[in-house]
């Protein structure tokens, strides 16, 4: 049987992504999704930056 995915690294995987577009959206997208995470936090530094 195969072992469930790993939560944690499903969220990095999307982070990493959302890196990868640098775009409000995908910043905005992610924070919705997780807005509890700690990578959250560096979602919206990203957003300030772009926003400027």
């Amino acid at each position: 049987m195969q072992k469930p995915p790993d939560p944690e690294a499903a969220v990095r995987s999307e982070f990493e992504r959302v890196k990868a577009k640098n775009t409000v959206e995908a910043y905005e997208r992610f924070i919705r999704r997780h807005p509890d995470h700690p990578l959250a936090e560096e979602a919206r530094k990203a957003l300030l930056r772009l926003k400027q």
